[in-house]
């Protein structure tokens, strides 16, 4: 007595996918997630790092913009921090308008990110209190 064809498996039309068919679909999509995974955390980071330097930047111009509006004299420093930032400010004379009190006014603007030390440093021309009789 044979079985019915119904219940009989039909070994040479094979309609599923084998085990190791199954076990190279899984790594394939296990490397494709991690590379994925691993695409936007560093998407992440950058946008964290981009913002931390829009910040950075923004409070050196906002120091830069007082220091010059206050005219402080050649050497003059100030410093202080804000959040995670640190910032340092100084003055100096530039050596061929030192008469009309021409000054290189600096502000440094440093953070720790990462374990990494990041700095932005910006610089412009201000006029001082050193100014002699012959100023401009």
């Amino acid at each position: 007595m044979t079985a019915p064809t119904c219940l009989r498996p039909n070994r040479g039309d094979a309609a599923g996918f084998s085990l190791i068919e199954m076990l190279v679909a899984l790594a394939a999509l296990g490397l494709a997630l991690g590379a994925l995974y691993q695409a936007a955390s560093g998407a992440t980071r950058n946008a964290r790092l981009a913002t931390d330097y829009a910040m950075a930047t923004t409070l050196a111009e906002s120091m830069l913009d007082e220091m010059v509006v206050q005219r402080p004299a050649v050497g003059v420093t100030d410093s202080g921090a804000f959040e995670q930032f640190s910032w340092q400010a100084w003055v100096e004379a530039v050596p061929e308008r030192e008469d009309a009190g021409i000054a290189w006014v600096s502000v440094e603007v440093t953070w720790q990110d990462d374990g990494r030390g990041r700095v932005v440093t910006l610089r412009t021309v201000g006029r001082s209190d050193n100014a002699t009789s012959s100023s401009i």
